[in-house]
């Protein structure tokens, strides 16, 4: 059988199961580590965690919004969103001394990355920076990276790998190094992939093999790195691999990586590679912090399992990002990975809102109709509210979110309801068992306790 098959039966075997109190909206999958099918819509918000992603910062680009923007996002943001770290996805440099052609590397550059960093109490156990194309210009060993980047300076190295656990499980993520290892000069011609040669090699390779293998664990693996696989992908002067590209997709394919996100187009998108990849995988192009005049960062969460992002700009408050229900419409229309939800009378609605400010209210509606208010969690930046699904139509229905703080902002995503769904095995083993009464217990919410005589302990949760 293979792995497409594996996950997607594994998929399919989401137990059709009550547990305790009528719980009407768990719907477990497969646990299999680094399955990108693994997500599932928990009862609350106590299995979500978020971070941030910047690329292409260009310190030492002419103007100021390159050192702005980088002491912004390390400072306030940083303050204001508290993510569980920061990807930095190349480009960290400029390599132009305030000029136009990239023909560096300059000390002044990489020490003013590094102190504003310093200054912002930024150290490697937080910030994930790796290598672009403007950072290896001239510089083959990449001895500049190694000395004044965060994680360079830390490890000594160019690629990287860390985790992050809870009680609800561990995820893996990994920072690859993919401009070329030739430390050739930035070229105009096109015939010479403008000086960027880009690509992972045998070495490389194998870091990250030996990264996957030793975190079987892992309920999910993202990974970053500076490029697109392919040239062209926003525009006829974009660089992709060179070399590497087909091993690295038989790893993101045999492992079951759930994402690449990378920078070096100066755009934001979103999107699924299938190429060679018969599951695909998420594939999020992030824009430019140092050179475009949006989408400067990004924030991604992780609820249940389930993968969400939002483009944000620099001081525009607040941030909207639902969370659960995950989109099904996240980088395709439908994606693979996305859960439905079931035909329940207290389905949660959650939504992390960032603002410097106090937020007023925050509501969600469904499918344009009434708005209905969102509680905070624990004081925030998390809310949350029940929608009533008891009485709508099987299939896609949209959600959306709405709050005011600074000013008044928004978020949507696109669910689908399937009557056949019931709730149970929290811990998806596969059963219902004591395990399942035992996480219910600490972190149930009232809300969503009903009917408890008619639905405990029944097998049809759709009716």
């Amino acid at each position: 059988m293979s792995s497409r098959s594996r996950r997607k039966t594994a998929a399919a075997q989401a137990v059709c199961l009550i547990a305790l109190a009528g719980l009407l909206f768990l719907m477990p999958v497969s646990a299999r580590a680094g399955d990108p099918y693994s997500a599932y819509y928990h009862w609350n918000g106590s299995r979500l965690f978020w971070f941030m992603v910047i690329s292409d910062i260009h310190v030492g680009a002419s103007g100021s919004q390159d050192t702005e923007n980088l002491s912004w996002a390390v400072g306030p943001a940083r303050q204001v969103i508290n993510p569980a770290f920061i990807v930095a996805a190349g480009d960290l440099t400029d390599s132009t001394n305030g000029g136009v052609i990239p023909n560096g590397p300059f000390t002044a550059e990489w020490q003013s990355y590094r102190n504003l960093l310093t200054t912002a109490g930024i150290n490697g156990s937080f910030y994930y920076d790796i290598p672009g194309n403007h950072d290896h210009y001239n510089d083959e060993t990449f001895a500049y990276y190694r000395t004044y980047s965060i994680q360079g300076a830390a490890t000594g190295a160019t690629q990287h790998s860390w985790t992050r656990s809870f009680p609800f499980g561990t995820y893996h993520f990994i920072g690859v190094s993919t401009p070329g290892n030739d430390g050739a000069s930035f070229s105009i011609w096109p015939w010479n992939n403008y000086g960027d040669n880009a690509g992972l090699d045998a070495g490389e390779l194998a870091f990250i093999q030996t990264q996957l293998n030793a975190h079987p664990e892992a309920e999910l693996t993202l990974i970053f790195g500076h490029h697109p696989f392919d040239k062209g992908y926003v525009s006829s002067t974009d660089t992709g691999f060179t070399y590497g590209l087909s091993s690295l997709l038989n790893l993101i394919d045999g492992y079951g990586v759930s994402m690449y996100g990378f920078g070096h187009t100066h755009n934001y998108r979103e999107n699924v590679y299938y190429n060679n990849l018969p599951d695909g995988v998420f594939y999020l192009n992030v824009s430019s912090l140092g050179k475009e005049a949006s989408n400067h960062f990004a924030v991604m969460a992780m609820d249940g399992s389930g993968l969400s992002v939002r483009p944000a700009n620099k001081g525009v408050w607040p941030v909207v990002l639902i969370t659960a229900p995950v989109d099904r419409n996240l980088g395709a229309t439908p994606q693979a990975f996305a859960y439905d939800i079931p035909m329940g009378r207290a389905n949660p609605v959650r939504t992390l809102v960032f603002d410097p400010g106090a937020v007023s209210t925050v509501e969600f509606r469904v499918d344009g109709a009434g708005w209905q208010a969102m509680q905070p969690v624990a004081g925030g930046p998390l809310w949350q509210g029940f929608w009533d699904a008891s009485a709508a139509a099987a299939g896609v229905h949209t959600v959306e979110v709405r709050a005011s703080g600074s000013t008044t902002a928004t978020d949507q995503v696109t669910t689908s309801i399937n009557p056949a769904l019931c709730a149970g095995d929290s811990d998806r083993d596969g059963d219902v068992d004591g395990s399942d009464i035992v996480a219910l217990a600490a972190d149930f919410v009232p809300e969503v306790v009903v009917n408890t005589a008619g639905y405990f302990g029944r097998a049809d949760c759709a009716n």
